[in-house]
């Protein structure tokens, strides 16, 4: 009984079976169509999931074929080690980007403004983010395991301990999310550098040698053990602090995953990344304003130098993005290098480019600037269109290497690999939204516009069509199609209206 009104107080499960009723009540889908939808969707995860294990069961007998050396070995069983620093380095990012404790905003509006317990409500988020991080862990530690040819019982310890050492890392970010995510962001830092130290070791053949004997034996059950350990003491400290968080820790990465599956659900990549980038300039800190500079175009190019000194991660990533066509050569993979390093440059540059995304999704802002369109593009991507250039004569050891190449043509399939990857990213930011009044496409979801098919290969198609001459011919004739036809994606996009 409450003091003022002498009603029963309502508890947190009282207003769960409140809102759960009211949803029923409104409810418009039938059983039988949520058990056909259901049949589809398990129907079609059990035929994706034999593709794709039937492919890396293949890919690992192809790779385990061309690895017959003791080096190549151990840079293969060192890698297993540093995907586990690196996936559980990935799964504390996410959890301090969305909570990892979060909340929809209908929920923070409608429960979190009522004075009854946040634990109950909380629990149910804390299990559900402990369980996606376990899953995401284990499955990618035990793919890596098998492609770098384990045998099975090592792959299901190490399968195991990531994936409770994944829920366990989680749980310690919920307990730390009090604290703003300062500690988690530490932490994954901590683990990234780690992670890129050891490929490091990889990719010099210095990495100290190791077996994946231990895990089959009595050490293998201690390290599961003391895991599981470790994780349930988080998962009670993080159950027992729950009531501590507030709106403001709670609702911001619910708003996050909502906006994130509206974006994804069409197929918009590129409004992936803007959600993103507005998401990380929205939670920094106010900036030092930078008076001064050039006038005219080159006023756009110090911007974007301006910018990286206050984004030193976008440089960071592609510096760590430089070990992974070393650690390819290392293992013995000498025919997908320039893939490897092209699909890289593309992914880790990207970050880069904010100036000429922006620029792009706003043209009002453009015609402000005394300057053609494609001055302004071609300026936005002056600074780290000169990275892409460096990291690819950085690579170039690397290409030469795998390619059996001399040195100037070693260097010209790294120029034409990383203008390759430039013409990829201008490609995927340039990109206007999916066009909704295409035709559809039957699919077992439904109807799918063809737009929104197409918008998944933007970029990967401009990179396909610069790396495919460099597969065919790896040469500086090669190098120079490859460049030409760069270039002309490139000189269309940029003048395109």
């Amino acid at each position: 009984m409450t003091a003022e009104t002498g009603s029963p107080a309502v508890g947190a499960r009282s207003l769960r079976r409140q809102m759960r009723s009211w949803r029923r009540q409104r409810a418009d889908t039938t059983l039988y169509e949520q058990v056909s939808d259901a049949y589809v969707w398990v129907f079609s995860g059990v035929v994706i999931g034999a593709m794709a294990i039937s492919a890396m069961i293949q890919t690992r007998v192809s790779i385990a074929s061309g690895c017959t050396t003791a080096t190549c070995t151990d840079a293969r069983t060192s890698l297993v080690w540093a995907s586990v620093a690196g996936v559980l380095a990935v799964a504390l990012a996410a959890a301090q980007s969305v909570g990892p404790v979060m909340v929809t905003p209908a929920t923070g509006a409608w429960l979190l403004t009522t004075p009854v317990d946040r634990r109950p409500l909380l629990r149910s988020r804390l299990l559900a983010a402990c369980i996606t991080a376990a899953l995401v862990c284990g499955a990618t530690v035990s793919v890596v395991g098998l492609l770098a040819g384990f045998p099975g019982g090592s792959i299901a310890v190490l399968g195991v301990s990531a994936a409770v050492a994944g829920a366990g890392v989680t749980a310690a970010a919920a307990s730390w999310q009090t604290h703003d995510g300062r500690t988690t962001r530490l932490v994954a830092l901590v683990l990234a550098t780690a992670t890129a130290a050891w490929m490091l070791l990889i990719a010099l053949d210095a990495e100290p040698a190791t077996t994946s004997e231990w895990a089959l034996g009595a050490v293998g059950w201690i390290v599961v053990s003391a895991t599981v350990v470790v994780t349930v003491g988080l998962l009670v400290r993080a159950s027992v602090r729950l009531d501590v968080l507030v709106r403001a820790q709670l609702v911001p990465g619910g708003s996050l995953l909502s906006s994130l599956s509206g974006a994804l659900a069409g197929l918009d990549l590129t409004l992936v990344y803007d959600i993103l980038v507005a998401r990380r300039w929205r939670t920094a800190a106010t900036v030092h304003p930078v008076r001064g500079g050039p006038g005219g175009a080159w006023a756009l190019v110090w911007r974007d130098v301006v910018r990286l000194r206050r984004s030193t991660g976008a440089v960071a990533s592609l510096v760590v993005a430089l070990l992974v066509p070393y650690v390819v050569v290392r293992l013995g993979l000498d025919d997908v290098t320039v893939l490897a390093s092209a699909t890289t440059a593309f992914l880790a540059g990207v970050w880069s480019f904010s100036a000429l995304r922006t620029t792009a999704s706003n043209p009002g802002l453009v015609r402000c600037f005394p300057m053609s369109l494609a001055a302004v593009r071609s300026a936005t991507l002056a600074v780290p269109g000169a990275f892409l250039l460096v990291w690819s004569l950085a690579a170039a050891p690397a290409i030469g290497r795998s390619l059996d190449l001399g040195v100037g043509a070693a260097v010209w399939v790294s120029v034409a690999t990383g203008a390759a990857a430039l013409g990829a990213v201008a490609r995927w930011l340039l990109a206007g939204p999916p066009n909704y009044s295409q035709p559809l496409i039957s699919s077992p979801a439904g109807g799918v516009p063809i737009a929104l098919i197409g918008s998944t290969l933007r970029g990967f198609d401009v990179l396909a069509l610069g790396v495919v001459p460099l597969l065919v011919s790896p040469t500086e004739t090669g190098s120079l199609v490859s460049m030409g036809l760069t270039a002309s994606v490139l000189s269309y996009l940029l003048n395109r209206k």
